[in-house]
């Protein structure tokens, strides 16, 4: 079965979606997988902001309605704590806030958060912290038998396509940036694909500059674009999450894995911590103005050729 890691659904949306996205986020995990998590989000005001000049409404308003989706549309959050936000000079908003979460399994934030993370106990004592590789649901095809000349022809196309779209992704991509660390309990014995801090924590990072990179010495490798002509693929403008371009764009082909040995302690007192972050947010909400806000247009839908199937919507879509 062919394994695609979970990040490439991260890849697509932030490329194809919200373009000039980036996103910090430091998670701190106790033994029984509890956790909060720093989220620092910049996101352009697309879903809200979408029409003739003039006729957006109002910035201040957008912006709030952006914090608001993410305070609500986030699921398996317990309470959030510190919330702020503000507009950055380039007319995008920047979210700050600090998430609470019982399972980190099931907590999954509105916009942002890298999906197929787990941290459970492994069959030795310890625990690890694993970045999920989903297999796809049926087997790869065959390679096709095809006369060298037309696979030639193929893959002229396929790189034909690339060049046409890479403009457009280049544009699209523009400031793009994931970083997400994780620090763990007990002792750091074994990380594979994470990056390892100084702090004790591991990290996984890359921005849309990487990516474009990694994509054109792909599209560039004439093995890889034959193997994908051979399989029958079709490139949509560039390659998709397999184990070249993972170990292009991280150094590494996997897996993601880090794993702790005890003894195990908590990291911070989450029943306290979310006791006080659930008696503050009513005021939380009141003093950002989040508690009298119009209600949120619908996010529209994409027309055809924005990186997306027709019908496929955009940010919460």
């Amino acid at each position: 079965m062919r394994k695609v890691l979970a990040v490439a659904a991260v890849l697509a949306a932030a490329a194809f979606v919200v373009g000039c996205f980036e996103t910090k986020q430091d998670f701190t995990l106790n033994p029984d997988g509890s956790g909060k998590v720093l989220v620092e989000m910049v996101m352009p005001q697309m879903p809200f902001a979408l029409g003739p000049p003039g006729q957006q409404g109002d910035p201040d308003v957008a912006a709030k309605q952006f914090v608001k989706g993410i305070l609500d549309g986030s699921k398996g959050v317990a309470a959030w704590s510190d919330v702020r936000y503000e507009r950055t000079d380039d007319g995008r908003t920047r979210f700050i806030g600090t998430a609470y979460f019982k399972d980190l399994a099931q907590m999954k934030l509105q916009s942002g958060k890298m999906e197929g993370i787990t941290f459970t106990k492994d069959a030795s004592g310890g625990m690890v912290l694993l970045l999920k590789e989903q297999e796809s649901p049926a087997p790869p095809a065959p390679p096709e038998e095809i006369p060298e000349e037309q696979l030639t022809q193929r893959i002229q196309a396929e790189r034909m396509q690339y060049q046409q779209m890479r403009p457009m992704m280049a544009t699209v991509l523009g400031t793009m940036k994931m970083d997400v660390s994780f620090l763990l309990p007990g002792a750091l014995v074994e990380v594979s694909g994470f990056k390892k801090e100084p702090s004790g924590a591991v990290r996984l990072a890359f921005d849309g500059a990487q990516m474009l990179k990694a994509m054109d010495e792909l599209m560039a490798d004439d093995a890889y674009v034959r193997q994908n002509a051979l399989a029958g693929k079709k490139g949509g403008g560039g390659p998709q999450m397999d184990e070249w371009t993972k170990e292009k764009l991280f150094g590494t082909k996997g897996p993601f894995r880090a794993r702790v040995t005890g003894p195990f302690k908590p990291l911070f007192p989450y029943d306290s911590e979310v006791k006080a972050a659930k008696a503050a947010y009513p005021k939380m909400i009141e003093r950002l103005g989040l508690d009298k806000l119009p209600a949120a247009p619908p996010t529209p839908t994409l027309p055809p050729g924005f990186g997306l199937p027709e019908g496929r919507k955009g940010i919460g879509g």
